[in-house]
């Protein structure tokens, strides 16, 4: 339905800020029923203010072209990681499995018991559960996004009797039925993907859609413990009552689900957090973690013309005047062009630490003071700061004694003595070319003063 890009925006003060941004494709841009789906997705979405839930910012019609600006969460659809299990040919460890899945469950939550501003509920069926609409961020976080086939009182479009929509294989039997849904529907999708992240597969599969609907309709399938012994049985039972077939039978809220979740959680793997499923995926995509880095070093921020036309927001009377990035820009009015710095490689050592190419033993070292942050050879530092008409860059570098105030002198040229890129002098045993064994060992905790090109000391 849309392209999907992540971009850089900036806000009225001239801040970068990240974002999502689904374009919608040309030929659905003409369909009237989809526009309108879609801006009742982005009302709901931005009606609903969880933490489990992506954020929408706008849906904006600008050039004859629909987009959504929503969100940017920095990792991986569940789809993605069910592949990479895949092909180690391991599940997705239960502690992880049962994080994820309380996650989706407050996410449902909020959206189930949401209301409009008179404070009505909504009754919002999310009817898409599924692993490309879960993001799990490498920080983390786990997000539901996609709310574009919900159904909500404040639709205006409406799903003829019979019409079903989302993902065949993670339906419950309802749904799968054309019948009417209420909340219950998501509690039985959230199953199917748990299941899926126990046992690898999903658990309804078929050689076609009407084969697979019937498998949906009648909810059976293999138990878990059939195809992964090791799965813990409790989180197994909790996966099964999702996975009733009757409505009266699952978990009433998807709150209660959650419950149950981090009971098990806690008494499984005690002390889990969020960053115990960061470390998870980072490790399974540290490649494609470094591949992105460096994709993203290949583009430049640059100061294009823009003609102001910011479109339409949509949507601008459910997000209201105080929305987060409301005021967007195209660019950044306050710079012309921003350099992109090269990114270290993931696990190099930073510079100064003890096994770093670039720190003390190492040569190439890396200034990371900006000279734009100092005073060049014209600039001077204002009143009270000192330093006027100081040239620092010039300014020769001198070590002292801690008990006076004569200067060490460095060899000369030549004597041994060793011109280091981070502005160092000789072999950091031996400033001034000494020998280690009369130096004070009180050096370190020497003043350090900034001198003259005379010798003096600078105001």
């Amino acid at each position: 339905m849309a392209e999907i890009y992540r971009a850089k925006t900036f806000d009225q003060d001239g801040h970068a800020h990240l974002v999502a941004v689904k374009r919608v494709l040309a030929h659905l841009a003409e369909d009237d029923d989809f526009i309108q789906m879609l801006v009742d997705e982005a009302k709901i979405a931005s009606l609903i203010r969880h933490p489990n839930i992506a954020h929408v910012y706008e849906f904006a019609r600008a050039h004859g072209e629909y987009f959504i600006a929503m969100e940017f969460v920095d990792g991986k659809d569940l789809r993605s990681i069910l592949e990479k299990c895949r092909g180690y040919g391991q599940p997705v460890p239960p502690q992880h499995a049962a994080w994820i899945a309380s996650e989706i469950a407050l996410a449902l939550h909020a959206a189930h018991v949401v209301t409009d501003v008179q404070g009505r509920g909504l009754k919002l069926v999310h009817r898409d559960v599924s692993p490309s609409n879960v993001l799990c961020a490498y920080a983390g976080e786990v997000k539901l996004c996609d709310f574009g086939i919900a159904k909500a009182t404040l639709s205006r479009v409406h799903t003829r009797t019979g019409v079903i929509k989302g993902k065949v294989k993670y339906m419950s039997p309802e749904q799968a039925m054309g019948r009417k849904l209420d909340h219950r529907s998501d509690i039985f999708s959230l199953g199917t993907v748990l299941y899926e992240m126990l046992t690898k597969l999903p658990p309804f599969t078929a050689a076609n859609e009407m084969e697979l609907l019937i498998k949906v309709r009648d909810a059976r399938y293999t138990p878990v413990h059939e195809l992964e012994p090791d799965v813990p049985p409790a989180l197994e039972a909790i996966m099964d009552r999702a996975l009733t077939r009757s409505r009266s039978a699952r978990f009433q809220s998807s709150e209660e689900m959650a419950i149950e979740l981090k009971a098990f959680l806690a008494d499984y793997a005690p002390g889990y957090t969020r960053s115990h499923l960061g470390r998870y995926l980072r490790k399974m995509f540290a490649e494609e973690i470094e591949q992105e880095l460096r994709l993203l070093e290949d583009y430049v921020i640059g100061g294009s013309e823009s003609d102001g036309d910011l479109g339409e927001n949509l949507i601008a009377d459910a997000l209201g005047p105080d929305a987060p990035y409301s005021k967007f820009t195209p660019i950044a009015q306050s710079v012309e062009a921003a350099q992109v710095q090269p990114r270290r490689r993931l696990g190099t050592p930073l510079p100064d630490s003890p096994d770093s190419p670039d720190g003390p033993d190492g040569d190439d070292g890396q200034n990371l003071t900006s000279a734009s942050t100092l005073p060049g050879p014209e600039q001077t530092i204002d009143e009270g700061g000192g330093l006027p008409d100081f040239d620092l860059h010039n300014a020769e570098t001198k070590i002292l004694d801690k008990n006076r105030d004569a200067p060490v002198m460095p060899p000369p040229s030549g004597a041994g003595a060793t011109t280091r890129g981070r502005g160092g002098g000789g072999h950091p045993g031996s400033p001034g070319g000494r020998d280690p064994q009369d130096l004070d060992p009180g050096i370190h905790d020497s003043p350090t003063l900034i001198l003259n090109k005379d010798g003096s000391k600078a105001r």
